[in-house]
């Protein structure tokens, strides 16, 4: 299994967990109603339901399908059968995890005996060379394209670049600072119906992963201004139609609605997607 399987599979195992967590108390608030037999009779548009009595050794009747107590049951025989199959999922993803091996060159060099270890090829070095050949290609690339808005290029950052705000600089240091393989605003070409177009993604990032994926970040700094909102909206749909889904191809970050920044999100998607390693420290200018 490759890191980035492994970091997915986490991610999902967390997130059972905690929905099984969630589950299992809400159960243990409906544990009077989840031992409770019930069974349904419709007459008409309506359905009546009828509870088995201990006592009595009989169904007595509960009410309609809006009564509490049956939605009660309802929700605990559900609660019943959910918790148990996340209790299996949980087990199945333990064991895999468990049980998997990495499968990058690294692992399985290592694993070989000394005399048949590759010594000479350098993946380290090899992945170094795809970087570089990489960005000097999309640094090529970029400038045959005209600048965009040069004068809205306002926030200079540590390089000298200019940016157009003050979180995409944060963002652009940062991805300085961790040694990131990454261009601002490269061109990306799509369709629109039947004709050609151009997106600008902020930053454009290869991945260390495989060095083959690239992943898009765009920052969002003017939410509150409606018509600002809009063009988010649009950019959103011009990706999903260019089959650029958001938090697969493309992730958008944003300014806090107080005007703040927030780095959590930036450092997620490092982590989780371009380099499964300490993702460092982003600091305010």
């Amino acid at each position: 299994m490759n890191k980035q399987c492994r970091y997915e599979l986490t991610d999902y195992l967390n997130e059972i967990k905690t929905q099984y967590t969630n589950q299992s108390s809400r159960l243990q608030q409906l544990e009077n109603y989840s031992s409770m037999r019930m069974k349904g009779n419709k007459h008409g548009k309506n359905t009546y339901y009828y509870v088995f009595d201990v006592k009595t050794n009989k169904f007595r009747y509960l009410g309609k399908e809006t009564d509490e107590e049956v939605l009660k049951i309802k929700e605990a025989h559900f609660l019943q059968a959910s918790t148990q199959e996340l209790q299996r999922e949980i087990a199945t993803i333990e064991q895999t995890l468990r049980l998997s091996k990495n499968v990058d060159y690294d692992s399985i060099n290592k694993s070989l005996s000394r005399v048949y270890r590759d010594s000479k090829t350098s993946p380290v070095s090899h992945s170094s060379d795809i970087a570089r050949e990489w960005k000097r290609s999309m640094e090529e690339y970029k400038k045959t394209f005209p600048p965009f808005r040069p004068e809205e290029l306002i926030h200079q950052t540590r390089d000298g670049t200019m940016v157009r705000s003050l979180g995409e600089a944060l963002i652009y240091n940062y991805l300085l600072d961790i040694g990131a393989v990454f261009i601002y605003e490269l061109p990306l070409r799509i369709r629109i119906g039947s004709k050609d177009s151009l997106l600008l993604p902020d930053f454009t990032i290869l991945s260390e992963i495989d060095y083959k994926t690239v992943i898009y970040i765009e920052h969002q700094g003017l939410m509150s201004d409606p018509k600002y909102r809009n063009k988010f909206n649009d950019k959103v749909y011009k990706y999903w139609l260019n089959n650029y889904l958001p938090e697969r191809d493309v992730f958008f970050t944003f300014d806090l609605p107080n005007g703040g920044f927030d780095g959590t999100p930036i450092k997620s998607i490092i982590s989780r997607y371009i380099r499964p390693t300490s993702p460092g420290t982003l600091t305010l200018l």
